[in-house]
């Protein structure tokens, strides 16, 4: 009976981590389509030119909420380096259209000008990004870094953590420096 549990035990084990597995390393994301809240359409991640670029993904009020600090340290740290920059997207497909300006003039209000041109919004797009994030909590911001290329090099799936944060801040700093 013992090794009955261990193993139903082993295969729930399995089949989580299977199921909470995030984007791989190396992984091209989607094209991801949207309006920053200074009104410019752009694609990411050609817009970001070759750039290390960070992008905070929200896949839901709560996510959009929690995703400001990533930004504010981010751009402390790296706004002035021009091989770097940032992306917040707000996946907005799911709200009925009726509302989504709200929800914009929301984000936008809550904005600061100096980062309206970093922020957007998408209408489209958002199965694609939840089948490559592979989100289990839609809660959370998913913060991924894209290296020049457009390709992954970290993840994380969180509120801000200052411990996340400097791992990401190394990452970026590697990345850049790799050039």
């Amino acid at each position: 009976m013992a090794a009955r549990t261990t193993t139903i035990w082993l295969a729930t084990l399995l089949a989580t981590a299977a199921l909470a597995q995030s984007p791989s390393i190396g992984s091209e994301p989607p094209k991801l389509h949207g309006q920053t809240l200074d009104e410019k359409n752009i694609v990411l991640p050609d817009e970001a030119g070759g750039k290390v670029t960070l992008l905070v993904v929200s896949l839901s009020r709560k996510a959009g909420e929690r995703s400001g600090s990533w930004r504010e340290h981010f751009a402390a740290d790296f706004a002035s380096d021009p091989r770097v920059t940032y992306y917040v997207a707000a996946m907005l497909q799911g709200a009925p259209s009726l509302i989504r300006g709200m929800i914009r003039s929301g984000i936008r209000k809550g904005t600061p000008e100096a980062a309206q041109s970093h922020v957007l919004t998408s209408a489209t797009d958002e199965a694609a990004w939840k089948l490559y994030l592979q989100m289990q909590d839609d809660s959370l911001p998913a913060v991924l870094l894209l290296d020049p290329n457009g390709h992954l090099r970290w993840s994380y799936d969180g509120a801000f953590d200052p411990d996340h944060y400097r791992d990401l801040k190394a990452a970026t700093v590697t990345a850049r420096d790799r050039r």
